[in-house]
């Protein structure tokens, strides 16, 4: 199973209402204005509150000027900002920023798609590209806040629909042009970005927009089978006769036999309780075994040293983990990096989120919910031949026994006794073997 994004763009798409989707997605907005502080960018407010439009209730995000300089959406019906920046002052603000790393990463590759497509149109290096609508304050605060919600997120890969588009002209810094504006039409051609022409008239794919979904989405279809877990609606700012939102969707894909992880929790969940983790005796034949669900998260890094993970694994276990376990893997680009995988309650999933999150450098999980089998068991004491005592785990599987000694109990009478592990291991098993009632 994997976590997709999915945006529906069939309004076409700009920087401010990718914002609005993601924060209607579930980002808290506080979160939003912490990590824009980070940015160490004056000369703007932000504003979030709920619209409408065409009586489809959305959310919409505003970066107000508090300085001299007027607002870029071309979403709305002004003339586009005449504040500017280039690529180079840009890169420095995002790289100087205290911006998570990934953040930083996500924000500069727009830039860098948006700056590439302006330098063929205007004919000019890169690094020299003097950017007008997208240098304007509000452009950077919109593409970073957008990395800044993706990041939050954590998607496994983001998919864009085609791109509806109007037709006629708009205003920029250098005057009348048309529609689709030349930047953004060099960025559809460059990144093979399907695009559809409509009769609207007006402009509904920004450069802000067109760099977003050329930089980060995929070209891959939507998967055959899936479950929308959830969906976020961003207002654009102008009016047209159809409702002007995109739609942002969390997508869980199928996981096995043809089931969706969601209806299976949902089945599970009606018939015994099991999405909350709660244990169902589904033995027929009275041999206490119980089954019941428990949530799986998985992550591969490849830029986290080992102290690191260690440090994270010991913060799932200590937050209530029912297991963690890292493995060896190799990724893209034969990159040798590390899978980590927790083992958790349902009702703790956002609790190991966070940890992951904070605790790693992932910036995406995969997560699906397992079955899980498991065999009677129990806690008995026993006492060891040096008066000492120990706990030891005995299970039973159609009538046989099996003991696993407590590693902490085995460990402090090992050392207290002088006796190595291993021998003080076999006498603890062996005593529980002789004294089944743990007397």
């Amino acid at each position: 199973m994997s976590r997709e994004l999915y945006l529906e763009c069939y309004s076409g798409i700009s920087g401010d209402m990718t914002v609005a989707a993601l924060l209607d997605l579930g980002v808290e907005e506080a979160y939003l204005r912490q990590e824009l502080e980070k940015l160490h960018l004056d000369g703007y407010e932000i504003k979030i509150s709920r619209t409408k439009k065409n009586q489809i209730t959305a959310m919409d995000f505003d970066v107000i000027l508090t300085e001299e300089g007027e607002g870029h959406h071309h979403h709305g019906g002004h003339v586009h900002s005449h504040s500017h920046n280039s690529f180079k002052e840009i890169c420095g603000l995002v790289s100087h920023s205290d911006l998570n790393a990934h953040v930083k990463e996500m924000t500069l590759k727009i830039f860098r798609v948006i700056a590439e497509a302006e330098a063929k149109v205007h004919g000019t290096p890169v690094e020299e590209v003097h950017f007008h609508e997208v240098g304007a304050v509000d452009s950077i605060v919109d593409i970073t806040a957008a990395a800044i919600c993706l990041y939050r997120l954590g998607f496994d890969s983001i998919t864009a629909s085609e791109l509806w588009e109007g037709k006629g002209t708009t205003w920029c810094q250098h005057g009348r042009i048309p529609v689709p504006a030349p930047a953004v039409l060099e960025m559809l051609a460059e990144h093979r970005v399907p695009v559809k022409f409509t009769p609207v008239e007006g402009e509904m794919i920004t450069p802000t927009g067109a760099g977003i979904v050329a930089a980060l989405s995929g070209r891959g279809k939507l998967p055959d089978r899936f479950v929308v877990e959830k969906t976020g609606t961003g207002a654009g700012k102008k009016d047209f006769p159809h409702a002007n939102i995109l739609r942002a969707m969390i997508l869980n894909t199928e996981t096995r036999a043809g089931f969706t992880e969601s209806v299976m929790d949902r089945a599970d969940a009606e018939a015994a309780g099991r999405f909350s983790g709660q244990a169902e005796n589904t033995d027929k034949e009275n041999t206490g075994i119980t089954q019941n669900v428990v949530s799986v998260i998985e992550t591969n890094v490849d830029d986290c040293s080992g102290e690191q993970l260690g440090y994270a694994m010991e913060c799932l276990l200590d937050a209530d983990a029912l297991d963690t376990c890292c493995m060896p893997v190799y990724m893209k680009k034969n990159r040798p990096a590390y899978m980590l995988q927790v083992i958790c309650r349902p009702e703790d999933e956002e609790k190991m989120e966070t940890i992951l999150f904070r605790e790693t450098t992932s910036i995406g999980l995969r997560k699906y919910r397992e079955e899980r089998s498991i065999l009677p068991r129990e806690i008995i004491t026993v006492t060891l031949r040096d008066g000492q005592q120990a706990r030891v785990k005995k299970c039973s599987h159609h009538g046989q026994e099996f003991y696993y000694p407590e590693y902490e109990d085995i460990r402090a009478v090992s050392r207290a006794a002088d006796r190595s592990f291993p021998e003080m291991y076999r006498e603890a098993a062996e005593a529980a073997g002789r004294n089944k009632d743990g007397e």
